[in-house]
């Protein structure tokens, strides 16, 4: 069906330089998203530079859910454990390897959890943590921290009980419940190890990065530039290869696309590029390495349950029926799948197939469910958005607004800048329905437990159910796999039934692009930056002049 451009009506609410969403981290995966060909031994030395549309508000992770403020200090901080990658690891896969610390289990039926740390391990040299060795009162200093906030950390540690550092290269955390899946709370990209200097307010959390990772943050001009050089006494000998990172904030699409025509940057970033323009770039130099891998990050529609008429699921569900999901994939996106509450890649997702079922297009039912609530003629309402997740989003949201105008709701787009859409609108429930990206969250129980369990740390739609609280609680102490699968599968079920809150749209291929002089980037779609260890640059590479 061939759509009509519909007037938006935008209100700008304290416009600032772009912000930015929810995608993963910098660094392409391989040339035209397939088998990446050796390119002979790392070399050292070189600058890595790219830009992004726009900057962190802070660089405190324990304040700050941003993708901006976790991909600022990604390369920066270390985790206990994180995510494995490499030519040989599939895109996004939960295979975990050791970071600060070298070995951990459970025991206690998945009570008990206990991590040992690697022996000399430094921080980085800069006051006043001086480049000291990181032990296990960091760890207990970082967990303190993340309960008093409390911030969207606290979900991944709410089941434990007790902390303890039996000796300096020891942490046990005891559990409330066996948990199976503990270990990938912390490899999460919120599970940043800080020095006790830091979380005791001896240097500003928001403003300066110390840590344990592969590169020293050496100057931030926020809006501006970040500017890393590689760690001197990083723990794994012999990385990272590259001398430094160089991040500039440039909000202009097309100043950040000629940046790498011309050789002034060596990545651009799905924020950056649409399917037509990546079309485009690719045609006009072919040495380019283009990177499609589907992303985790979910397009969504969401709703406050607060507000009338949202407080009605007649009305939600009517809102998710409007919606043609598979028509703005395959019209807007280059690729992609149909989503249920859980991405469809992690464990416990529903198959594309099974969200289109159980959330079908049928605007014909929307509006029979419009008039049984209440609402025969539709009504008007306005929706939040911002044009920090770049154009596509503003452009699916025009989308969302013909279908729903289509039943009878009216929609008013409200285009906000990141920091106001994302602080004091989303976060602050101060809406009545938005558009947007969301966290590409790397495990089920992630998902379920900080968005829908009625006290859950990311819970701005205002869901209060007593029986999904209840489901969400048990499947966490499942540890036959089965068991939990259907589970998982059911408490789906149960939301897009029930719940209709948020509505997700699909997840999409994030395609972005690389000079031919960089070598072996293997992201992963979480925040950090932890995979520019291995990444190395030709000798053809302007940031080795």
């Amino acid at each position: 069906m061939q759509r009509r451009r519909l007037q938006i009506i935008v209100t700008l609410v304290a416009v600032a330089l772009l912000g930015t969403g929810c995608f993963s981290a910098p660094g392409g995966r391989s040339p035209a998203g397939g088998v990446a060909q050796p390119a002979g031994p790392p070399q050292d030395g070189g600058i890595f530079r790219y830009s992004l549309p726009s900057d962190a508000r802070s660089l405190d992770p324990q304040a700050q859910s941003s993708f901006n403020t976790h991909v600022a200090i990604g390369s920066t901080y270390s985790k206990l454990v994180d995510f494995d990658t490499g030519p040989d690891v599939p895109y996004g896969s939960p295979q975990l390897e050791g970071d600060l610390a070298e070995k951990w289990g459970p025991s206690d039926e998945g009570r008990t959890w206990t991590f040992n740390l690697r022996h000399g391990v430094r921080f980085h040299d800069k006051p006043p943590v001086n480049g000291r060795e990181f032990t296990a009162d960091d760890v207990l200093c970082t967990m303190q921290r993340i309960r008093e906030l409390p911030g969207h950390q606290l979900n991944l540690i709410s089941m434990v009980q007790d902390i303890s550092a039996p000796d300096p290269y020891t942490v046990v955390f005891r559990l409330a419940e066996p948990y199976a899946e503990f270990d990938q709370n912390m490899a999460n990209h919120f599970m940043w190890i800080l020095p006790c200097e830091g979380t005791r307010g001896e240097f500003d959390l928001n403003t300066t990065a110390i840590g344990t990772g592969p590169f020293v943050l050496d100057k931030w001009e926020r809006d501006r530039e970040r500017v890393l050089s590689a760690n001197p006494n990083y723990y794994r000998e012999g990385t990272p290869h590259m001398a430094g990172v160089h991040v500039s904030i440039v909000p202009d699409q097309a100043s950040a696309i000629a940046a790498l025509r011309t050789g002034q940057v060596d990545y651009l970033s799905p924020l950056t590029l649409d399917k037509a323009q990546v079309d485009r770039i690719m045609s006009q130099d072919s040495s380019l390495q283009l990177n499609e891998e589907q992303g985790l990050t979910q397009v969504r529609l969401y709703m406050n349950q607060e507000r009338e008429p949202f407080d009605d699921v007649r009305v939600r569900r009517a809102v998710a029926m409007a919606i043609d999901r598979e028509g703005m994939l395959s019209t807007i996106r280059a690729g992609g799948s149909l989503s249920g509450p859980v991405t469809p890649t992690l464990f416990g997702g529903l198959a594309p197939e099974e969200s289109a079922r159980l959330q079908p297009h049928d605007p014909e039912q929307a509006r029979r469910l419009l008039a049984e609530a209440g609402y025969p003629n539709g009504f008007s309402v306005r929706m939040i958005l911002t044009d920090g997740y770049g154009e596509t989003v503003v452009r699916e949201a025009q989308w969302a607004q013909q279908d729903l105008a289509e039943v009878g709701i009216q929609v008013e787009l409200d285009l906000q800048d990141y920091a106001t859409y994302f602080t004091e609108s989303f976060a602050g429930k101060n809406y009545d329905m938005g558009f947007g990206l969301q966290t590409p969250m790397l495990a089920a129980d992630e998902y379920l437990s900080t968005e829908w369990v009625s006290d859950g740390a990311r819970n701005w739609y205002g869901i209060n159910d007593p029986e999904l609280d209840r489901m969400i609680t048990a499947q966490r102490g499942m540890l036959d796999q089965s068991a939990r699968l259907q589970a998982l599968v059911d408490i789906q079920r149960y939301i897009l039934e029930n719940v209709s809150n948020p509505v997700p749209l699909y997840v999409y291929n994030s395609p972005s692009i690389l000079a031919p002089y960089v070598h072996d980037a293997y992201p992963h779609p979480d925040y950090g930056t932890r995979h520019q260890i291995d990444m190395w640059l030709g000798p053809d590479a302007p940031g080795r002049s």
